[in-house]
């Protein structure tokens, strides 16, 4: 007898089910063995002249540096026609032109000069330059750090979003610029323009695109459509005393006190806690009596340390934001250098390294990515940022009230099973001070937008998604967007 339609399509569907957890259950075991050899193998090494993606796909969170953190996410390369947002997946970008950087020498920083937003934008861009950018303001002693220059070559310290090289002769000018001011700092540096060329040129991954004036903002609009592949990602969640081990070792085991509070779970040992909740994915951790920390660089590089003490993989996660207000410090994934959203309200990680009152705190997601599986998911055409507001507007929000627009990829769990997240290429924007992604802004009664309260929270998929908005609002001034 033969089997019905019905049989047929159960089965298939079935087949695809055991064929997608046995991949995942392969995947997990090759992520497990990989990690063993690594984590025992002095002599590996990265290669000297070319990193490659796929060599370092698998590391333990310790391996990333201070230096692999706080790169420059982006990269954009303008030619003598077209300017495009450029990635490699196969070869790490911008890992291999900070490589190239670092082996030249710069000379001293020249004077701060303050531009207007149309000489400004120029330089934005300008013809023939490699941009360099990072999702918010860096300090130049850090960058100094990561790309092996002497800090002295400036007189201060001063942050920056973006650095922009260009030819001139036999060496090239590096420009460092400020959004926030609209200021730029120039030097020289001993080098070859063709030599960083090579390596934008073999970008497997562009976008056209340029940068305009939004309501006194500058805005990184991608000119034409272009395909996005959704990913799907092996999710690793940190356990509760994986936490307790690596934040609070400094106390005997038997000094910690377990308590429940209001359904959370909390560690106590002296003057550091440790909250766990009964639901969601962010774990806060609490020490009391830090010394402050008052410059822009320590306080990111604390950050950073508190970061690794998490113990949390670092494989895809970078800087993402500082905010001014409340000295925090954000870290998002990032995937093919675009940010991920709705992982939970704070991203993978936000921290407030020491402030005036003695408190460190840190919130960790402990849930993150580990490594891509199979997907079956098309290639997702994003349209131009010029229709994005144009459909608002059609919609009938206000032009001059939309002030940032990013375009990330959106966490959201798998129907299958919570051991796999897919990605979604999703665009996001910030109206009236709040942010949301386009799709729910599309669906928002524009009665309950304004400038004092909060816009209706419902996803696209009409599902409740606070991290739709609040994960963006951390950084509200910036949303580590450049």
């Amino acid at each position: 007898m033969k089997p019905t339609i019905q049989e047929v399509t159960g089965m298939t569907r079935l087949s695809s089910i055991i064929l997608r957890v046995a991949l995942i259950i392969a995947v997990a075991i090759s992520f497990v063995l990989t990690y063993l050899i690594m984590a025992h193998n002095t002599a590996f090494n990265r290669p000297q002249d070319v990193v490659n993606d796929n060599a370092n796909a698998v590391q333990n969170s310790t391996v990333q540096s201070l230096g692999d953190v706080y790169l420059p996410i982006r990269v954009i390369y303008h030619d003598d026609v077209t300017e495009k947002l450029v990635y490699n997946r196969k070869n790490n970008l911008m890992a291999n032109l900070q490589k190239r950087l670092a082996k030249w020498n710069m000379t001293t920083i020249g004077v701060v000069q303050k531009l207007d937003m149309k000489a400004y934008l120029a330089r934005l861009n300008q013809k023939n330059s490699i941009m360099m950018i990072y999702p918010d303001r860096i300090t130049w002693r850090l960058f100094a750090d990561t790309f092996k220059q002497p800090s002295k070559l400036s007189e201060t310290d001063f942050a920056f979003d973006r650095l922009i090289a260009t030819p001139k002769g036999n060496r090239l000018t590096i420009t460092f610029l400020n959004d926030d001011n609209q200021t730029i700092r120039e030097t020289t540096m001993a080098g070859n323009y063709t030599d960083l060329t090579s390596l934008v040129r073999s970008a497997d991954f562009t976008a056209q695109c340029k940068y305009v004036a939004l309501n006194n903002t500058t805005q990184l609009l991608f000119t034409k459509a272009f395909t996005m592949n959704p990913y799907s990602y092996l999710v690793s969640y940190t356990p509760d005393n994986e936490f307790v081990n690596n934040l609070m070792s400094g106390s005997e085991t038997s000094n910690i006190e377990s308590k429940s509070s209001g359904g959370d779970t909390q560690y106590i040992s002296g003057s550091q806690k440790l909250i766990v909740p009964k639901n969601g994915h962010l774990v806060t951790y609490q020490s009391y009596g830090q010394k402050e920390v008052k410059t822009m660089t320590a306080k990111l590089e604390n950050s950073f340390e508190t970061l690794k003490n998490g113990g949390i993989s670092l494989r895809n996660i970078r800087y993402f934001g500082y905010d001014d207000n409340t000295d925090t410090v954000s870290f998002r994934n990032y995937v093919e250098g675009f940010p991920v959203f709705q992982q939970t309200d704070k991203g993978a990680a936000q921290i407030t390294p020491g402030d005036s009152t003695g408190l460190l705190e840190a919130l960790f997601a402990n849930s993150n990515l580990q490594v891509p599986v199979p997907s079956d998911q098309a290639a997702v055409s994003v349209i131009p940022t010029e229709q994005v507001i144009d459909q608002m507007v059609q919609r009938g929000f206000k032009r001059k009230r939309i002030e940032r627009i990013q375009l990330g990829y959106r966490w959201q769990m798998d129907k299958e099973t919570d051991q796999v997240v897919d990605l979604l290429p999703t665009y996001y924007v910030r109206y009236y001070g709040q942010w949301q992604s386009f799709g729910t802004w599309l669906k928002t009664d524009l009665d309950t937008v304004s400038d004092t309260s909060p816009a209706d929270q419902t996803s696209a998929s009409g599902e409740s998604n606070d991290a739709d908005q609040a994960s963006a609002n951390t950084n509200s001034t910036a949303m580590g967007v450049r």
